[in-house]
């Protein structure tokens, strides 16, 4: 068996390495704030381990050595925590006064705990059946290390962050240091987490604390010697991520210490289940603590209560950004994006009610396209619904409070939906200079406001997504065009058989007036007339309009809409079974180019006509109203399906067998052309209504 002498000689040498190593840096002229720290962490070291190995050598006095040694390890958590706040640069640490607070705190306990070692209330001599003596923990002497192992635990966690924060080339003259005192802190927690299951003295714990510290002290010697014993200093930014782990893993940590200690108590009691009972409590914590870990309103008040003490800001905007930039990273489409929206709200609001409404250019109304719910989709909402009208005017959050809701949103179905929903907040998503859609969330879980911090966070998501929207319906527009640009260069070959079919009706014409009598080839005409018909009937159905430019192709006029009109529906009047009424009031006249407007009122009216098909009615009315004429063209048929609604001014999007997908798209560029509108407005299995609105025309005033 080796001797206690031994023991002593190798703690002596510990003493030798820290002491020296505390004197170097003290005797320096020019000593940094963080070497004078550690200086003060050495020392502690090692007169613990002197008294350690005083204790071996004098046994008529090992219960007082052994009280000193505990006195020495009481100070070392608080130091270590000045060890790393001194590592901060000057403006953090003046900035990061909870880490100030926590080591003037820890420092305090421990030094009312080493009062209680001194006056022997720590440590105690007990004599087993074999007649061996031995030092144990008194009542109370488990609770000074619960002290040790907790402000270890925090000073490894801080040194953790700020190794974590560092950047090159710092880190590399920095990392053998903090890896030192890690190990130094985690040898500290080892051997505190051991009295407490095993609360005997022995003299073992002496070599294995000095073979453990020493390995400590040489890395730190050797991060010192790399450093040049400079001061180094740490810019750090401790994420909130990382805050909540280090928390969470503490916290953790003295939960199921306390869980193991009750579990040991039953264990070790003499009831006759007291094994079985440990167990079911065991089982029964982590149970619980699976639990807690996955709730929702833990975790939000977790992260209040870190936002409250630790932070300065509720949210970690360089985290949350990185996040951000992550999370929409592949998100190409608006519907990738929209969905990659939703998730990281869900992610970042602890609320019950989160989601998206877009804007729907078919008939000017927002729509609710995503939630986190799967309730029924609410009513879509008018630009003059009142949080609508706030979000036009300024870019900014629009709170929602009862009263303000009572005041002034009417009572229809659609006024009333956010509120139906439970919403408290509105932010508004601009792209390209205009509202395109909103986020809308509900209350938070414990009921609080929203804050400055959260409308931050909210107006830097509606940016991003915004920026995002706006190369998504450019790309479209290319795709669209170059797909339109295509379609034209095929046009090409399909115009010159047109013209080779053409050329072959001439040649039928040319030849009647000389065999147009002959009855053969009257029949062998009429053959061909048919056949160059179908093809070029089948040539027509591969070809989309040619691409329309704005009055490029003739010159606007003054136009009696109403006249037009009549022009445009008169080949089905008198249809039977279809049912068409024009109505209105008289109405001046608008300036356009003639041929253009009579193609969208026909396109209008065909769409119309082939929705109610061979039975239905169609009702046009014209009207006058803050300067324009309004067009509006009814019909009785299917209607269009929400899901489609979108898409329908969109190029080469058709719901029609056989359609090309330019008419409605080349209509919306017309009346654009003529600062007009054209809205459009459908319900599955009702009918759908277009609204066409140009400017009413004003001659110059003569002079």
């Amino acid at each position: 068996m080796v001797s206690p002498t031994w023991f002593s000689i190798a703690a002596g040498l510990v003493v030798a390495i820290a002491g020296g190593m505390a004197c170097v840096l003290f005797v320096r002229r020019k000593a940094s704030a963080s070497h004078r720290s550690l200086a003060v962490l050495l020392g502690a070291t090692a007169m613990a381990h002197l008294a350690n190995a005083a204790g071996l050598l004098d046994e008529s006095h090992a219960l007082l050595w052994r009280a000193i040694a505990m006195v020495a390890e009481l100070a070392q958590p608080a130091l270590l925590l000045y060890v790393g706040l001194a590592f901060l640069s000057p403006v953090e640490r003046s900035h990061d006064t909870s880490v100030r607070w926590r080591a003037r705190i820890i420092g305090v306990l421990g030094l009312l705990l080493a009062v209680c070692a001194v006056t022997g209330q720590i440590f105690e001599w007990k004599v087993f059946e074999d007649g061996q003596a031995a030092i144990v923990l008194a009542s109370w002497g488990g609770v000074p290390y619960a002290f040790i192992l907790t402000g270890m635990a925090l000073g490894l966690a801080q040194l953790e962050l700020v190794l974590r924060a560092s950047r090159e080339p710092v880190r590399h003259k920095l990392k053998f240091v903090v890896i030192g005192l890690g190990g130094l802190a985690g040898f500290q927690i080892y051997q505190a987490s051991q009295m407490l299951l095993f609360p005997v003295w022995q003299a073992q714990h002496v070599l294995v604390g000095s073979v453990a510290t020493a390995m400590a002290l040489c890395l730190t010697a050797y991060g010192l010697g790399r450093t040049r014993l400079r001061e180094v200093l740490v810019n750090t930014y401790v994420s909130q991520q990382a805050l909540l782990g280090s928390v969470t893993f503490i916290m953790c940590g003295l939960y199921l210490l306390v869980v193991g200690a009750i579990g040991e108590w039953l264990r070790r009691s003499d009831q006759p289940l007291g094994v079985g009972l440990s167990v079911v409590v065991v089982f029964g914590a982590l149970v619980g603590l699976a639990v807690v870990a996955f709730s929702k309103t833990v975790r939000a008040d977790v992260r209040r209560f870190l936002n409250r003490n630790f932070y300065r800001s509720k949210h970690d905007y360089r985290a949350q950004w990185l996040q951000i930039t992550e999370a929409f990273e592949q998100a190409a489409s608006k519907e990738a994006i929209m969905d990659r929206l939703l998730d990281f709200l869900i992610k970042t609001f602890h609320t019950t009610e989160i989601s998206i409404w877009s804007f729907r250019e078919t008939d000017r109304r927002f729509c609710h396209i995503r939630s986190m719910k799967t309730e029924k989709e609410p009513a879509s909402l008018g630009l003059s619904h009142p949080v609508i009208v706030q979000l036009l005017e300024k870019d900014e959050a629009v709170v929602i409070e009862d009263a303000w809701s009572k005041k002034n949103v009417g009572s229809g179905s659609g006024e009333d939906s956010l509120k139906a929903a439970g919403v408290a907040l509105c932010f508004p998503i601009r792209a390209q200079g205009r509202l395109t859609a909103f986020v809308a969330l509900g209350r938070q879980l414990r009921g609080e406001a929203y804050g400055a911090d959260d409308c931050d966070l909210l107006r830097g998501i509606s940016h991003h997504v915004g920026a995002l929207l706006s190369h998504a319906w450019l790309a479209e527009e290319r795709r669209a065009s170059a797909e339109l640009d295509a379609l034209h260069r095929f046009s090409v070959f399909c115009l010159h058989d047109l013209k080779n079919l053409a050329a072959r009706l001439s040649l039928v014409a040319q030849n009647a007036e000389v065999h147009g009598k002959d009855p053969v080839f009257q029949d062998s005409a009429m053959r061909t007339v048919a056949d160059t018909a179908n093809k070029m009937t089948i040539l027509m159905s591969k070809l989309s309009l040619k691409s329309f430019e704005p009055m490029a192709i003739a010159m606007p006029e003054s136009i009696d809409i109403s006249t037009l009109i009549d022009e445009t529906v008169a080949p089905i009047r008198g249809k039977e079974l279809v049912r068409l009424c024009v109505s209105g009031e008289p109405v001046p006249p608008v300036m356009a180019v003639r041929e253009q407007l009579h193609q969208v009122l026909l396109n209008v009216v065909l769409n119309a006509k082939q929705a109610i098909g061979e039975k239905g009615e169609i009702l046009i009315v014209i009207e006058q109203s803050n300067g324009f004429v309004v067009v509006t063209v009814s019909d009785t048929g299917s209607g269009i399906p929400d899901s489609m609604l979108e898409s329908l001014f969109r190029p080469l999007q058709s719901r029609k067998p056989g359609g090309l997908g330019v008419g409605l798209y080349q209509c919306k560029q017309i009346m654009e052309a003529h600062q007009g509108t054209i809205l459009l407005q459908s319900q599955e299995g009702t009918g759908t209504q277009v609204r066409i609105a140009l400017p009413i025309y004003r001659p110059p005033a003569t002079i």
